[in-house]
């Protein structure tokens, strides 16, 4: 045992810093492993839309006479499908209608869930004719304060 120093010998500050280099590695491994239990949380909770589009009918719950530019004399759908629905209630989906920026109607999403896959819900809104301004509109879904989805079109007074 002549080539190993006795522990004596070992300065405090060098302990100190083998510490805080082993409390350094035991925090990274901790942080690492509780990051990875929040991300797959939430990405098993996330709510995100699959198809948001602007039409003209929904049909047997497909939409018709998707575009991006309408006349004004035209009732106007919103359609939306949003996987893992199921989680939220009636009340916290919505879709905004703007004019510009004004903020012409707020309406619930209602949510029906698809007979072929119970996750996926979709829901759609209307905008009455009466409602339709010449000008660029968009359509947000929002979920509370967070954005999903948001849809831009234009209306045309001239009829195209």
């Amino acid at each position: 045992m002549a080539g190993i120093p006795p522990l004596r010998n070992i300065r405090k500050t060098t302990v100190l810093v083998l510490l805080v280099f082993f409390a350094f590695f035991v925090h990274r491994f901790i942080d690492i492993w509780i990051e990875d239990h929040a991300v797959a949380d939430v990405a098993e909770t996330e709510l995100s839309p699959a198809q948001s589009v602007i039409c003209r009918n929904v049909v047997r719950g497909t939409p018709f006479g998707v575009d991006s530019v309408f006349d004004v004399n035209t009732r106007l759908y919103f359609y939306s499908t949003i996987s893992n629905v199921k989680q939220f209630s009636k009340d916290t989906l919505k879709h905004i209608w703007f004019w510009g920026t004004d903020t012409i109607q707020v309406l619930p999403c209602e949510s029906k869930t698809e007979s072929s896959q119970a996750d996926v819900g979709v829901c759609h809104t209307e905008i009455s004719p009466k409602l339709l301004k010449p000008g660029e509109w968009s359509v947000d879904l929002v979920v509370g304060r967070k954005l999903l989805s948001s849809r831009q079109f234009m209306i045309d007074s001239t009829g195209r």
